[in-house]
């Protein structure tokens, strides 16, 4: 397994240099460049030109993009050309917040998914199961935008004028802490003022996600119960609950860890357009600025990350494989 993971993890260096490469590309491509946001009636274009020397954008396409290869390779992602400061202290306020929010939406992802799942599977046919089939299919069809807009304008805007709904209900439209009173608020208060604005953020990324996964879950639990060593353990005089969760469960999962592992590069490209609609200050965010601004340093820092992601979650995704089932072996 060890051999097997170092194999991957050489095998990814040249994809992510090759997504990197990519990115560089498009960047450049763009029309404009960082300098073209100070251009103004009222500052000389020598001041222009030597804005765009000091930040290399003189430099011929070749050279700059050795010199960003070059800083990526030795963990120098530079400096902000919009706010002025080091990329990696950017993203140290961010990823936090980009993490909390993708690790609740994962777990609402799957713990919800397989539950729904397999109340299908065990109730197959019958009226839950149509219903839950309808309304999986219904949330699966939202994009995760609009499910943010619709949750902003009934959570936190119409149900605020019903008298009768309480306040703790009642959920903040964007940021990621209250803007007043906040800092007055001890270590409890704090908490759960996060949290009260974690939800609508969290259920917008999660919850349509959790229909695919519910019915990924219901199919394989289906396939699962069909099979003879289900029908020998209810032979044996097992309680149907032991049956599902012990025996049938276990196996249902394999085609559910593919999914986790793609989950997670997944959330982080959706959380571009929640963490968006919400204010929400994360990876997503910032590279949706980044880009306004032409801030190439985080534009390329963030698309790193992005990359390392989607190879991490295929990683964990074949390790979990062998830990679910003895008989995957990698050597």
């Amino acid at each position: 397994m060890t051999a097997y993971i170092g194999r991957r993890l050489l095998h990814a260096i040249p994809l992510t240099l090759g997504i990197l490469t990519l990115v560089f590309v498009l960047v450049q491509l763009a029309p404009g460049d960082p300098a073209a946001l100070y251009i103004q009636p009222n500052v000389a274009p020598e001041v222009i030109e030597q804005m765009r020397e000091n930040w290399g954008l003189d430099q011929p396409i070749h050279i700059q993009y050795f010199q960003w290869m070059k800083s990526f390779v030795t963990g120098d992602f530079g400096y902000s050309l919009a706010q002025h400061r080091p990329v990696t202290a950017i993203l140290a306020d961010r990823i936090p917040n980009t993490l909390i929010l993708s690790g609740t939406a994962l777990l609402i992802i799957f713990a919800l998914g397989i539950a729904l799942g397999i109340i299908q599977a065990v109730r197959q046919h019958s009226a839950l199961d149509n219903v839950l089939t309808f309304g999986s299919l219904f949330i699966y069809s939202m994009p995760s935008f609009w499910l943010a807009l619709m949750l902003i304008l009934i959570f936190s805007s119409k149900l605020h004028t019903v008298g009768w709904w309480p306040d703790w209900l009642t959920f903040p439209p964007s940021g990621i802490t209250s803007s007043v009173g906040y800092e007055s608020l001890g270590f409890w208060g704090k908490l759960a003022d996060r949290l009260h604005h974690l939800v609508l953020p969290s259920i917008a990324l999660g919850v349509s996600s959790a229909a695919a996964v519910a019915r990924y879950m219901r199919s394989s639990m289906l396939e699962v119960i069909r099979q003879d060593y289900i029908r020998t353990a209810r032979a044996k005089g097992l309680p149907e609950r032991a049956v599902i969760l012990k025996h049938a469960l276990k196996n249902a999962l394999l085609p559910i860890i593919t999914l986790f592992g793609l989950y997670l590069p997944f959330l982080l490209s959706g959380a571009v357009l929640v963490e968006t609609v919400f204010a929400w200050p994360g990876m997503g965010k910032t590279i949706v600025d980044a880009i306004y601004a032409r801030d190439y340093p985080v534009v390329m820092a963030t698309s790193f990350l992005f990359a390392v992601m989607v190879v991490v979650g295929n990683l964990i995704a074949d390790v979990l494989y062998a830990v679910i089932d003895p008989r995957i072996r990698y050597d």
